[in-house]
C-alpha cells in the first residue's frame, strides 16, 4: 500500500511539474514573437527548466521507492529535495518571465531605434534635399552675381566708351573748327595773293604796254616827223630843182642835187624800213605781251580751279566730318539707350535677386525652425530612449546579480545534489541488493516474479537516466548563464547603437548650424 501511495505521489508531483512546465511554455508562447533570437532564448530557457523539473520528480519517486525499503530518514531528504526543486522550478519560471519581459522591452527599444533610424534617414534625405535647394539657390545667386558683374562691366565699358566718344567728338569738333579756320585762312590768303598777283601782273603789264606803246608812238611820231621833214625838204628841193630847171641852170648841178635827193630818198626809205622794223618789233612785243597775258589768264584759271577744288574738298571734308559727328551722336544716343536698358535690367535683376534672397531666407528660417523643433523632439525621444535603455541596463544588471545569486545557490544546490546523488547511489546499491534478493525470490517462485523483475529493472533504468539527466542539467546551468551573458552583450551593442544615433543627431545639428551660417554668409554679400 505504501509503495502504491508513493507511486501516486510521485506521479502527482510529476503531473504538477509537467503542468508548471506547460503553463510556462504556454505563457512563453502567448508572449509576442518578435525575432528568432527571442524564440531561441525562450526555447533555451524552457529546455533548461524542463530537465530541471523532470529530474526532481524522478529523484523524488526514486527516493520514495527507496524510502519504502530504507526508512523515514530518506523521506525527509526526499521532501527537502522536492521542495528545493519546486523552488528551483519557480525561480526558473520567474526568471523566464522576467527574461521575457526584458526581451519585450528590448524589442520595444529596438522598434524605437528602428523608428529613430528611419526618422534619421528621413531627416538625412530632407537635409540632402535642403542642401540641394541651398546649392541650387547658391548657383542661382552665383549666376545672378555673374550676370550683375557682366552687366556692371558692360555699364563701365559703355560709360568709358561714352566718355571716350564725347572726348573724340570734342576733339573732332575742335579739329574740324581748326581745319575750317585753317582752310578759310589759306583760301583767303590764296585768293588775296592771286588778286595781288593779278593786280601786280596787270599793272606791270599795263605799265609795260603803255611804256612800249609810248615808246613806239614816240618813235613813230619821230619817224613821221623826220619823214615829213625829209619829205618837206625833198619837196622843197624838188620845187627848187624844178625852179632851177625852169631857170635853166647847169645840169651838173642838177645831177648833184638829184644825187643828193636820191640820197635823201634812200635815207628816207631806210628810215621807213627802220620804222617798219620797229613797228614789226613792236607787233612782236605786243604779241608776246598778249601771249603772256594768255598764260597769266591760264594760270589764273588753273588757280581758280584749284581754289574751287580746295573749296569742294573742304565742303566734302566738312560734310564727312558732319556725318561722322552725326554718327557719333547716334552711337552716343544708342549707348545712352542701351545704358538705360541695362540699368533697367540691372534693377529688375536686383529686385529678382532680392525677392529670391528673401524667399530663401524665409524658407531657411521656416525649415530651420521646423528642423530645430524636430531635432529637439527627436533629441528628447532619444534622451527618453537612452533613459529607458539605462533603466533596462540597470534592470539587466539586477537580473545578472539575481542570476549570480541563483548561480551561487545552484552551485550550493549542485553540491547538495551531489550529496543526494551519493545517497541515491547508496540507496541504489541497497536496491540492487534488494533486487538480487527479489531475483532470488523470483527464481524461487518461478512465476509472475519474472515480469515484476522486468518492470522493476525498467523502473530502475528510467530512474538512473533521470538522475543522469538531472546531473547533466546541473552541469548545463553555466550554458544558460552564457546565454544571459550573450543577451547582456547584445544589450550593450544596442546601447552603443543608441550612442551612435545620438552622435549622428548631434552631427546633423552641427550640419544644420553650418548650413544656416553659410546661408547668412551668402545673404550678407548680396545685400
Amino acid at each position: 500500500m505504501t509503495a502504491k501511495h508513493r507511486n501516486k505521489a510521485s506521479s502527482g508531483s510529476e503531473k504538477n511539474t509537467s503542468s508548471t512546465i506547460t503553463t510556462l511554455s504556454s505563457s512563453s508562447q502567448k508572449q509576442p514573437k518578435s525575432t528568432s533570437s527571442n524564440d531561441g532564448v525562450c526555447e533555451a530557457a524552457a529546455a533548461a527548466v524542463v530537465p530541471a523539473a523532470v529530474a526532481p520528480s524522478s529523484a523524488v519517486s526514486a527516493g520514495r521507492r527507496s524510502g519504502g525499503g530504507g526508512g523515514g530518514g530518506g523521506g525527509c531528504l526526499n521532501l527537502t529535495l522536492a521542495l528545493f526543486y519546486v523552488a528551483l522550478v519557480a525561480a526558473g519560471g520567474f526568471a523566464a518571465f522576467h527574461l521575457q519581459h526584458a526581451l519585450e522591452e528590448i524589442h520595444q527599444i529596438g522598434d524605437k531605434n528602428e523608428e529613430t533610424a528611419r526618422q534619421n534617414a528621413e531627416l538625412h534625405g530632407q537635409m540632402e534635399s535642403v542642401l540641394q535647394q541651398v546649392e541650387s539657390s547658391r548657383s542661382l545667386i552665383d549666376g545672378l552675381e555673374s550676370s550683375l558683374a557682366i552687366t556692371r562691366s558692360e555699364l563701365v565699358a559703355a560709360a568709358s566708351r561714352l566718355k571716350k566718344g564725347e572726348v573724340e567728338k570734342q576733339r573732332l569738333e575742335e579739329a574740324l573748327q581748326k581745319l575750317q579756320n585753317d582752310l578759310l585762312l589759306d583760301l583767303s590768303a590764296g585768293i588775296s595773293e592771286v588778286k595781288e598777283a593779278r593786280e601786280r601782273d596787270f599793272s606791270s603789264l599795263e605799265s609795260t604796254v603803255e611804256q612800249r606803246l609810248a615808246e613806239v608812238s614816240r618813235s613813230v611820231s619821230a619817224s613821221v616827223a623826220e619823214f615829213t621833214d625829209a619829205q618837206g625838204e625833198v619837196r622843197g628841193q624838188l620845187t627848187d630843182l624844178k625852179s632851177r630847171l625852169g631857170e635853166g641852170q647847169d645840169p651838173a648841178l642838177v645831177k648833184q642835187e638829184l644825187a643828193a635827193v636820191a640820197e635823201v630818198v634812200a635815207e628816207l626809205s631806210a628810215a621807213g624800213r627802220a620804222s617798219e622794223a620797229s613797228a614789226a618789233s613792236l607787233g612782236e612785243q605786243i604779241g608776246g605781251v598778249s601771249v603772256e597775258l594768255q598764260t597769266r589768264n591760264l594760270e589764273v584759271a588753273s588757280l581758280s580751279q584749284e581754289v574751287d577744288a580746295v573749296r569742294a574738298l573742304m565742303q566734302e571734308t566738312v560734310g564727312g566730318l558732319k556725318q561722322t559727328v552725326t554718327l557719333a551722336e547716334v552711337s552716343v544716343q544708342e549707348l545712352r539707350d542701351r545704358t538705360l536698358v541695362l540699368e533697367g535690367g540691372v534693377a529688375v535683376a536686383q529686385e529678382a535677386a532680392a525677392s529670391v534672397q528673401k524667399e530663401v531666407q524665409e524658407r531657411d528660417a521656416q525649415w530651420a525652425q521646423q528642423r530645430s523643433d524636430d531635432l529637439e523632439n527627436r533629441a528628447k525621444s532619444s534622451e527618453e530612449a537612452a533613459q529607458s535603455m539605462a533603466e533596462l541596463v540597470s534592470r539587466v544588471e539586477s537580473l545578472l546579480a539575481k542570476y549570480d545569486s541563483h548561480e551561487s545557490t545552484l552551485a550550493a544546490q549542485g553540491q547538495a545534489a551531489e550529496k543526494a546523488q551519493a545517497g541515491l547511489e547508496a540507496e541504489l546499491e541497497t536496491l540492487k541488493t534488494g533486487a538480487e534478493e527479489i531475483r532470488a525470490e523470483v527464481h524461487a517462485q518461478q512465476g509472475a516474479a519474472a515480469s515484476t523483475q522486468g518492470e522493476l529493472m525498467e523502473e530502475l533504468s528510467r530512474r538512473l537516466s533521470g538522475l543522469e539527466q538531472s546531473t547533466r542539467a546541473s552541469i548545463d546551468t553555466p550554458k544558460h548563464l552564457d546565454n544571459l551573458r550573450g543577451l547582456v552583450v547584445a544589450l550593450e551593442g544596442k546601447a552603443a547603437k543608441l550612442e551612435h544615433h545620438e552622435k549622428a543627431i548631434s552631427a546633423l545639428q552641427d550640419a544644420l548650424e553650418h548650413t544656416t551660417s553659410s546661408l547668412a554668409a551668402l545673404s550678407a554679400p548680396v545685400e
